[in-house]
Formats: structure tokens, sequence, C-alpha cells
């Protein structure tokens, strides 16, 4: 096996079920529906079911691209395997390195469900003294452990001003 490929599925549909089938009953389809031996469909239909924010991208990441069981022809566990939902994405990504691919499973800020993207949280300390909820053992330290923690902490150690007469803040960076 040279290449990695996904399982062929047989799609084919016991001709007996289609005469019990009504508009009224509910229809369930399984992941291998749409068209192609190969379970991706033509280039329309991949292109609409990867814009769609709400669907999930089934990305699979190997370490090698030796057959892994149930991906060789002829066995017991490759008939099963025929069944699964076929992946959208297969990259081969050796160990201790990282893929190469930016995919949209890989972005590098999440979204929401809708696709609006979450913002980042930053935070700038102006001086070395604990702020309020970081003493240790006070009732405002327990209320802000439930808090999420920053995107990123700015230290900024001394305010200067640009051209406008605006001050601008510099400082270390540190990120979580």
């Amino acid at each position: 096996m040279s290449a990695l490929q996904p399982p062929h599925i047989n799609t084919t549909q016991d001709p007996t079920s289609a005469a019990d089938f009504s508009e009224s009953d509910d229809h369930f389809s399984s992941a291998s529906e749409g068209g192609g031996g190969n379970g991706i469909g033509s280039p329309r239909q991949k292109a609409n079911r990867l814009s769609t924010p709400s669907t999930p991208i089934t990305r699979v990441e190997r370490v090698d691209s030796q057959p892994a069981y149930g991906e060789v022809p002829g066995t017991a566990a490759y008939a099963m395997r025929t069944q699964d939902a076929v992946p959208d994405e297969i990259e081969v990504v050796p160990d201790g390195q990282h893929s190469r691919n930016r995919s949209r499973a890989n972005s590098v800020r999440p979204s929401t469900p809708g696709g609006t993207p979450i913002p980042r949280t930053v935070v700038e300390k102006v001086d070395d003294r604990p702020a309020y909820g970081e003493v240790e053992g006070t009732l405002a330290r327990d209320m802000r452990m439930a808090d999420a923690l920053p995107d990123e902490v700015r230290r900024v150690t001394e305010p200067r001003k640009n051209e406008d007469g605006d001050v601008v803040a510099e400082g270390t960076t540190s990120r979580f």
C-alpha cells in the first residue's frame, strides 16, 4: 500500500427496503452515504460540507503509512471497517513532529458553533503588587479561581507616550 486511501464503502441498498419507505417515515442516513466509492462525494458536496460551520471535520493523523488493523483487504477486520465513516483528511505525521497542514480543525483562534471567532483576553498588570483576588486564603481568591484564565498577561513596566500624546504601554508578555 503506497499511499493511504480510505476503505471502499459499499453503498448498495437492499431493494426490498425501498418498498416500505414513505415520505412520512423518518430517514436516518449513515456517514458513508453521499456518493462515490471513496465516501467523499462530489467536489461540490465536499465544499458544502466543509463550508458549514456546524459540521465537524474528521481528521486522522497517523504516525506511519503502514496498514493498521482493519486496513488490509481480504481480512475479517477489513470487512467490518467498510461500514465505518470515512475521514475528511488523512495525514502521516511521524512521532515527534507537528502536522504540516493547517486545517480548520487546527485553526489559530477557536470559534463559536455559529462561526464567530472567540476574542482573546489580555490582562495588563501595572505593578507587582497582588491584585484583588490574588491574595491566598481570601474569598476573592476563591472566586477568582472560578474565572477563565486570560490568553495573555502583559506586565507593563513604564508607560510612554506616542506622537499624539496618548499613553502607550510597554512591557513583557506571558501567555497561558
